[in-house]
């Protein structure tokens, strides 16, 4: 995956997963401050996604980099503009790489079915989450038709939390 790193407002935390389960750091700023704002994403080297008009004038106000986004579903657009490929997936929720995880170790944590279905498994260092490739994740052969690289690792689900 390239370097390139993501910060969202909080009117765009379902993309957040979406692109944290593709691979990429993406922060979500809580701060409705455009100035704390800023400030993560300069620190952090992060690029803002944005629907706020008003973050986006702010921000090249000051030089910052920031990409506007239509709505929360625009993920295709972000992946063809900054020319993303999947790798590694991270966490959804706590934006930490996943580590492979042995399936002997998520038998009793992760549902029967799942467990005789699912090939390969990953677990979140940070949550404890245990995550596999299932149909819920049908949206990334629609903003990556090649389907290669992080596909082919296990994405996530977000029940998966419940059980340990």
């Amino acid at each position: 995956m390239s370097e390139v790193r993501f910060a969202v407002d909080t009117t765009l935390v379902p993309l957040a997963k979406k692109l944290r389960t593709l691979g990429l750091d993406v922060k979500v700023c809580c701060s409705e401050e455009p100035g704390k704002v800023l400030l993560i994403c300069r620190k952090e080297g992060r690029i803002l996604l944005t629907k706020r008009s008003s973050l986006i004038k702010f921000f090249e106000k000051y030089g910052q980099k920031v990409f506007y986004i239509e709505n929360e579903k625009d993920l295709k657009t972000v992946v063809e503009h900054f020319k993303l490929k999947p790798e590694h997936a991270r966490c959804p929720y706590c934006n930490r790489e996943l580590l492979p995880t042995p399936r002997e170790e998520v038998i009793e944590k992760v549902p029967l079915y799942v467990f005789l279905n699912a090939e390969k498994f990953s677990r979140c260092p940070s949550c404890g989450r245990i995550f596999w490739r299932g149909s819920h994740l049908d949206w990334i052969k629609e903003v990556i038709p090649d389907d290669s690289g992080g596909a082919e690792t296990d994405k996530g689900n977000k029940d998966s939390g419940k059980r340990r």
